[in-house]
């Protein structure tokens, strides 16, 4: 019987809308005066030309790290990047000055978030079922700042195990996540379903664990022919869910039904 459903964020919950750079130029620059401060210099470079260093050290990674040509899924600390496009300005901070300035550098997509009609809807119904919601997100933001997206929509009471790649070191599809996940929120893989919008991430990612997969298509419908193994259902919108978690329930043999509702051999 399914008694949990963990969710993907980025294009599973909500999409990103574009964004007009200001936000993320005003964390830069606050970077700089910071830096400025701490250090006591006044020939720091320009708040723009730590940004673009930064832009290339992160470009530079696309490939390992952003679009899983290496195969590699352990994730590095975010300040990393940050470490790297300064050194190649010429600039060395210690890691623990780099960990405190990182984080406001990768949450300013908080304002561009676009949470479709009914999205909400549609997790508060899962809740009000008895379901256990929680979300696996790879990303750059910590958990502070994916915990503050989650209050944007008024829905982070609502997931009661959050977990986030950039502080587990390790991405989707490494079974790490998924089985945190689990842990906190007391089921087994079988019991559960993951949702998500990646054929190789989400789908690939909970099935190795021996979770339920679904493939959502509600903000990008991402090719999936052709993948193994294949998503147990591919839904338009989160609003489907209840079906398919009855049809899921439905085709579950008797006895496993009966073991997860603890009762064994000749129990009542």
């Amino acid at each position: 019987m399914i008694r949990a459903v963990i969710f993907d964020l980025g294009h599973t919950l909500w999409d990103i809308g574009p964004g007009d750079g200001r936000a993320l130029a005003a964390a830069y620059a606050a970077l700089q005066r910071t830096l400025a401060a701490r250090l006591g210099r006044d020939d720091l470079p320009e708040a723009a030309a730590i940004q673009e260093a930064v832009r290339l050290a992160l470009q530079a990674s696309r490939e390992d790290y952003f679009l899983d040509a290496s195969g590699q899924l352990d994730q590095p600390p975010s300040y990393a990047w940050v470490d790297r496009g300064c050194r190649s300005l010429g600039l060395a901070l210690d890691a623990a000055l780099l960990r405190e300035l990182t984080p406001p550098l990768f949450a300013t997509e908080i304002d561009h978030l676009l949470c479709g009609d009914g999205t909400v809807e549609a997790l508060r119904a899962l809740d009000a079922r008895g379901l256990r919601l929680g979300c696996i997100t790879n990303t750059l933001a910590d958990s502070a700042a994916i915990r503050a997206m989650l209050r944007r929509f008024d829905i982070e009471a609502l997931m009661r195990s959050v977990v986030v790649s950039a502080d587990e070191g390790w991405r989707k599809p490494h079974r790490s996540l998924f089985e945190k996940a689990l842990r906190e929120l007391d089921v087994a893989a079988a019991d559960a379903i993951f949702v998500g919008d990646s054929p190789l991430q989400d789908v690939g990612g909970a099935k190795a664990c021996g979770m339920h997969a679904v493939l959502t298509q509600q903000y990008v419908a991402r090719p999936h022919e052709g993948h193994r193994p294949p998503p147990d259902a591919i839904i338009a919108h989160l609003r489907e869910l209840p079906a398919i978690i009855d049809r899921l329930d439905a085709a579950a043999p008797p006895a496993a039904t009966l073991q997860r509702n603890g009762a064994g051999p000749g129990e009542g």
